[in-house]
C-alpha cells in the first residue's frame, strides 16, 4: 500500500462555522478529509453553483475509482485568532416599523491562526506532484503543502489496533468499537477509535485498510 505524509501550514487565518454560540462562531482545530480532497483538486467544481444542495458522494465516490484517499488533518500546532464583523441591517428603509431602531448586528469568529500547522496522509494511487499552494475555508484562506514522507511498501496485519489519527466513519467499512467523537458538520470524526481487523502502520500511526469515500454508505 502506498502511503504519502503531508504537513500543512496556513498562511491566512481559517474560517468555518463548526459550531454557532450566539454570536460566537468557532472553527475546530481539524480539517476535514472531504474539505482536503477538494482543496488538493481531485474534485473540479465550478465557481458559482444555483443552489447550495451538497453533492458530497456524487463528486467523491468517483475519486475510489482513481485509488486514493484522504484522511483528515490534525493539528500538529494551532491557535486561534478572534475577528469581529458585522451583519448589514436595512430597517431604515420606508416599510420599516415606526419605532423600530436602527441597531447594526455584530458577531465574532473564531478563526484558526496563520502558521497553525497541521498533519494528513494520502493512500493509494498518489500523483506523483500534489500541489503546493490550496485554498481552505469560507475565506479561501490560503495554505502551504509540504509532503513529509513516502512510503510504498506497506504490509498489511490483522488484529486489534487503536488509530490515533482522525478518521471520517462515513468513510470506515466497520465502525470501531471505542472512540472519541469530535462533533462537526457535514459528518463529525473519530479519533482514538480502536478497531479489531486489518491494518497498516507508518509514521507511528496505525490505519485501517478499509478507508474509502463513504465505505460505510448504505
Amino acid at each position: 500500500m502506498h502511503v504519502v505524509k503531508c504537513k500543512l501550514t496556513l498562511h491566512d487565518s481559517l474560517y468555518y462555522a463548526t459550531r454557532e454560540m450566539g454570536r460566537l462562531y468557532e472553527t475546530e482545530k481539524v480539517i476535514h478529509n472531504w474539505a482536503l480532497t477538494y482543496a488538493l483538486g481531485f474534485i473540479r467544481k465550478p465557481y458559482y453553483c444555483p443552489n447550495s444542495v451538497p453533492t458530497y458522494q456524487d463528486d467523491l465516490q468517483p475519486i475510489n475509482e482513481a485509488g486514493v484517499y484522504v484522511t483528515p488533518a490534525k493539528p500538529i500546532r494551532c491557535d486561534y485568532v478572534i475577528n469581529t464583523f458585522k451583519f448589514a441591517d436595512n430597517r431604515h428603509r420606508a416599510f420599516s416599523k415606526p419605532h423600530s431602531t436602527n441597531k447594526p448586528s455584530y458577531g465574532k469568529a473564531k478563526e484558526l491562526a496563520p502558521e497553525s500547522e497541521f498533519v494528513f496522509y494520502l493512500f493509494g494511487n498518489v500523483p506523483d506532484k500534489l500541489p503546493k499552494w490550496i485554498r481552505l475555508g469560507l475565506w479561501m484562506s490560503k495554505a502551504l503543502v509540504k509532503v513529509e514522507a513516502v512510503e510504498s511498501r506497506l504490509i498489511p496485519k490483522h488484529g486489534t489496533f487503536t488509530c490515533t489519527h482522525l478518521l471520517n466513519p462515513m468513510d470506515l467499512g466497520a465502525m470501531p468499537e471505542l472512540y472519541d467523537l469530535i462533533s462537526m458538520p457535514p459528518v463529525s470524526l473519530l479519533q482514538n477509535a480502536r478497531f479489531i481487523g486489518d491494518y497498516v502502520e507508518f509514521d507511528g500511526v496505525t490505519f485501517p485498510t478499509s478507508m474509502a469515500y463513504f465505505a460505510g454508505a448504505t
